[in-house]
């Protein structure tokens, strides 16, 4: 049973309400823009759309990859018969 790996399970819903703000401050600087004149609605349709999928995506890659950072530093710590930090 010590052999097993424990889950880890966190409580940070910090990225939902980030995300949740950002598409607020989104749709209001896009009225803004379109208010103003700045833009017409397909403009605005677009860059809505384009930025809905673009910003998901980049923070998923970024939070992959220091969560692989994390692994790579924990892993270094850890006895050679535990865990070995292989470089290709």
């Amino acid at each position: 049973m010590a052999d097993q790996t424990p889950i880890i399970v966190t409580d940070n819903t910090l990225e939902g309400q980030i995300a949740t703000l950002l598409r607020y401050l989104l749709a209001a600087a896009g009225s803004f823009a379109l208010g103003r004149g700045w833009i017409d609605s397909e403009a605005l349709q677009a860059l809505t759309g384009l930025l809905t999928v673009a910003a998901p995506m980049a923070y998923g890659i970024w939070v992959q990859h220091k969560n692989k950072q994390k692994l790579i530093q924990t892993a270094a710590y850890a006895p050679d018969s535990v865990a070995q930090v292989v470089s290709k």
